[in-house]
Protein backbone atom coordinates (compact mmCIF):
# COMPACT_ATOMS: atom_id res chain seq x y z
CA UNK A 1 0.00 0.00 0.00
CA UNK A 2 1.17 3.21 -0.82
CA UNK A 3 2.20 5.45 2.16
CA UNK A 4 1.13 8.95 0.60
CA UNK A 5 -2.65 6.54 0.14
CA UNK A 6 -2.47 5.23 3.10
CA UNK A 7 -1.87 8.96 4.81
CA UNK A 8 -4.65 10.38 2.76
CA UNK A 9 -7.48 7.35 4.10
CA UNK A 10 -6.33 8.49 7.78
CA UNK A 11 -6.55 11.56 7.06
CA UNK A 12 -10.07 11.29 6.08
CA UNK A 13 -11.10 9.05 9.28
CA UNK A 14 -9.23 11.48 11.31
CA UNK A 15 -10.62 15.02 9.90
CA UNK A 16 -13.67 14.12 8.31
CA UNK A 17 -15.17 10.72 9.04
CA UNK A 18 -14.83 10.22 12.68
CA UNK A 19 -16.35 13.50 13.93
CA UNK A 20 -19.16 12.66 11.92
CA UNK A 21 -19.30 9.31 13.56
CA UNK A 22 -18.67 10.35 16.83
CA UNK A 23 -19.82 13.83 17.43
CA UNK A 24 -22.39 14.60 14.91
CA UNK A 25 -24.95 15.86 17.21
CA UNK A 26 -22.65 18.45 18.82
CA UNK A 27 -21.54 19.60 15.35
CA UNK A 28 -22.73 23.06 14.48
CA UNK A 29 -25.19 22.94 11.26
CA UNK A 30 -22.51 24.65 9.04
CA UNK A 31 -19.87 22.78 10.60
CA UNK A 32 -22.03 20.11 9.54
CA UNK A 33 -22.37 21.14 5.99
CA UNK A 34 -18.42 21.51 5.51
CA UNK A 35 -18.06 17.94 6.98
CA UNK A 36 -20.79 16.30 4.44
CA UNK A 37 -19.45 18.20 1.48
CA UNK A 38 -15.92 16.51 1.86
CA UNK A 39 -17.34 13.12 2.72
CA UNK A 40 -19.27 13.71 -0.03
CA UNK A 41 -15.92 14.24 -1.76
CA UNK A 42 -14.43 11.01 -0.22
CA UNK A 43 -17.54 8.62 -1.65
CA UNK A 44 -17.01 10.63 -4.70
CA UNK A 45 -13.09 9.60 -5.10
CA UNK A 46 -11.99 6.86 -6.10
CA UNK A 47 -12.95 3.39 -5.35
CA UNK A 48 -10.53 1.70 -2.58
CA UNK A 49 -10.91 -1.44 -0.66
CA UNK A 50 -9.26 0.16 2.22
CA UNK A 51 -12.62 2.97 2.33
CA UNK A 52 -14.94 0.04 1.90
CA UNK A 53 -15.16 -1.31 5.68
CA UNK A 54 -15.34 2.42 6.76
CA UNK A 55 -18.15 3.72 4.38
CA UNK A 56 -19.85 0.54 4.07
CA UNK A 57 -20.71 0.49 7.57
CA UNK A 58 -24.40 0.43 8.49
CA UNK A 59 -23.87 2.02 11.62
CA UNK A 60 -22.15 5.07 9.69
CA UNK A 61 -25.42 5.01 7.67
CA UNK A 62 -27.90 4.94 10.42
CA UNK A 63 -25.60 8.19 12.04
CA UNK A 64 -26.25 9.90 8.34
CA UNK A 65 -30.02 9.21 8.01
CA UNK A 66 -30.15 10.54 12.12
CA UNK A 67 -28.51 13.96 10.73
CA UNK A 68 -30.98 14.11 7.45
CA UNK A 69 -33.49 13.71 10.59
CA UNK A 70 -32.27 16.61 12.43
CA UNK A 71 -31.46 19.16 9.49
CA UNK A 72 -34.37 18.28 7.90
CA UNK A 73 -34.75 21.93 6.54
CA UNK A 74 -31.50 21.73 4.94
CA UNK A 75 -31.01 20.95 1.92
CA UNK A 76 -27.55 21.66 1.49
CA UNK A 77 -27.05 18.62 4.46
CA UNK A 78 -29.64 16.26 2.43
CA UNK A 79 -28.19 16.42 -1.16
CA UNK A 80 -24.39 15.60 0.29
CA UNK A 81 -26.37 12.66 2.28
CA UNK A 82 -28.01 11.48 -0.35
CA UNK A 83 -25.43 11.27 -3.19
CA UNK A 84 -23.17 10.04 -0.10
CA UNK A 85 -25.32 6.53 -0.25
CA UNK A 86 -25.50 6.40 -3.53
CA UNK A 87 -21.87 6.24 -4.03
CA UNK A 88 -21.29 4.17 -1.08
CA UNK A 89 -24.19 1.53 -2.71
CA UNK A 90 -22.76 1.79 -6.35
CA UNK A 91 -18.99 1.68 -5.56
CA UNK A 92 -19.17 -0.07 -1.87
CA UNK A 93 -21.84 -2.40 -2.24
CA UNK A 94 -23.81 -0.58 0.44
CA UNK A 95 -27.04 -2.80 1.37
CA UNK A 96 -30.38 -0.12 0.98
CA UNK A 97 -32.67 -0.85 4.07
CA UNK A 98 -36.17 -0.82 4.52
CA UNK A 99 -35.46 2.03 7.20
CA UNK A 100 -32.63 3.92 4.03
CA UNK A 101 -35.10 3.20 1.39
CA UNK A 102 -38.00 4.75 3.09
CA UNK A 103 -35.40 8.07 3.90
CA UNK A 104 -35.07 8.20 0.22
CA UNK A 105 -38.38 8.47 -0.09
CA UNK A 106 -39.03 10.80 2.65
CA UNK A 107 -36.77 13.06 0.57
CA UNK A 108 -38.52 13.48 -2.50
CA UNK A 109 -41.13 15.59 -1.24
CA UNK A 110 -37.70 18.08 -1.29
CA UNK A 111 -37.74 19.92 -4.63
CA UNK A 112 -34.13 20.44 -4.31
CA UNK A 113 -33.36 17.36 -3.21
CA UNK A 114 -35.58 14.87 -5.13
CA UNK A 115 -33.26 15.32 -8.30
CA UNK A 116 -30.34 13.63 -6.28
CA UNK A 117 -32.83 10.63 -5.73
CA UNK A 118 -33.98 10.24 -8.40
CA UNK A 119 -30.86 9.53 -10.30
CA UNK A 120 -30.78 5.86 -8.87
CA UNK A 121 -33.74 5.11 -5.97
CA UNK A 122 -35.76 3.70 -9.38
CA UNK A 123 -32.80 0.93 -9.28
CA UNK A 124 -32.83 0.26 -6.25
CA UNK A 125 -34.66 -3.78 -5.29
CA UNK A 126 -36.48 -2.10 -2.68
CA UNK A 127 -38.66 0.03 -5.69
CA UNK A 128 -39.69 -2.67 -7.78
CA UNK A 129 -42.43 -3.44 -4.81
CA UNK A 130 -42.77 0.34 -3.51
CA UNK A 131 -46.45 0.82 -4.33
CA UNK A 132 -46.48 4.63 -5.47
CA UNK A 133 -43.55 3.29 -8.19
CA UNK A 134 -44.99 4.40 -11.68
CA UNK A 135 -46.74 7.49 -10.15
CA UNK A 136 -42.96 8.79 -9.11
CA UNK A 137 -41.55 7.54 -12.47
CA UNK A 138 -44.06 9.74 -14.08
CA UNK A 139 -43.52 12.32 -12.24
CA UNK A 140 -39.40 12.88 -12.85
CA UNK A 141 -39.60 14.69 -16.01
CA UNK A 142 -41.33 17.75 -14.18
CA UNK A 143 -38.41 17.39 -11.17
CA UNK A 144 -35.56 20.46 -11.96
CA UNK A 145 -33.68 20.75 -13.71
CA UNK A 146 -35.55 19.68 -16.24
CA UNK A 147 -33.32 19.11 -18.54
CA UNK A 148 -31.40 16.65 -16.77
CA UNK A 149 -34.37 14.82 -15.29
CA UNK A 150 -35.56 13.96 -18.62
CA UNK A 151 -32.69 12.10 -19.46
CA UNK A 152 -33.35 9.84 -15.91
CA UNK A 153 -37.05 9.66 -17.32
CA UNK A 154 -35.68 8.09 -20.79
CA UNK A 155 -33.37 6.11 -18.79
CA UNK A 156 -35.76 4.45 -16.25
CA UNK A 157 -38.07 3.87 -19.42
CA UNK A 158 -35.75 2.72 -21.90
CA UNK A 159 -34.63 -0.48 -19.14
CA UNK A 160 -38.32 -0.72 -18.33
CA UNK A 161 -39.94 -0.72 -21.44
CA UNK A 162 -41.30 -4.06 -21.55
CA UNK A 163 -42.82 -3.38 -17.70
CA UNK A 164 -45.12 -0.16 -18.16
CA UNK A 165 -48.30 -0.53 -17.20
CA UNK A 166 -51.02 0.34 -20.20
CA UNK A 167 -52.26 3.26 -18.10
CA UNK A 168 -49.10 5.51 -18.20
CA UNK A 169 -48.12 4.26 -22.03
CA UNK A 170 -50.10 7.44 -23.46
CA UNK A 171 -48.56 10.21 -20.58
CA UNK A 172 -44.79 8.79 -21.42
CA UNK A 173 -45.33 9.05 -25.62
CA UNK A 174 -46.95 12.78 -24.15
CA UNK A 175 -43.97 13.89 -22.59
CA UNK A 176 -41.49 12.51 -25.28
CA UNK A 177 -43.56 14.04 -27.96
CA UNK A 178 -43.61 17.52 -26.04
CA UNK A 179 -40.12 17.67 -25.23
CA UNK A 180 -39.17 16.74 -28.90
CA UNK A 181 -41.72 19.50 -30.02
CA UNK A 182 -40.11 22.19 -27.75
CA UNK A 183 -36.40 21.37 -27.56
CA UNK A 184 -33.00 22.04 -28.93
CA UNK A 185 -31.71 18.21 -29.17
CA UNK A 186 -28.82 16.26 -30.67
CA UNK A 187 -29.97 14.21 -33.15
CA UNK A 188 -28.93 10.89 -31.29
CA UNK A 189 -31.53 11.94 -28.21
CA UNK A 190 -33.78 13.06 -31.41
CA UNK A 191 -33.68 9.26 -32.59
CA UNK A 192 -34.21 7.25 -29.52
CA UNK A 193 -36.78 9.56 -28.14
CA UNK A 194 -38.66 8.84 -31.37
CA UNK A 195 -37.71 4.97 -30.72
CA UNK A 196 -39.74 5.08 -27.39
CA UNK A 197 -42.79 6.58 -28.92
CA UNK A 198 -42.73 3.83 -31.57
CA UNK A 199 -42.43 0.89 -29.25
CA UNK A 200 -45.04 2.42 -27.13
CA UNK A 201 -47.56 3.50 -30.08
Amino acid sequence: MNNKYQEKIEKEITEVINPIYNNWNFILEKEMEVLLKKFGNICRDETSLLRKSILANNELVEILLKIGDKYYNNSKILIEIVSSIDNIHKRYDLEITDKVFQFLIAQTKNNKVNFYVSIFITELPLFVNYDHKWDYIMSIPKIAPMKKSINTFYRIISNNISSIPEIYKNNVIKIFKTVLDQSNLHEVTIKNYKKIINILE
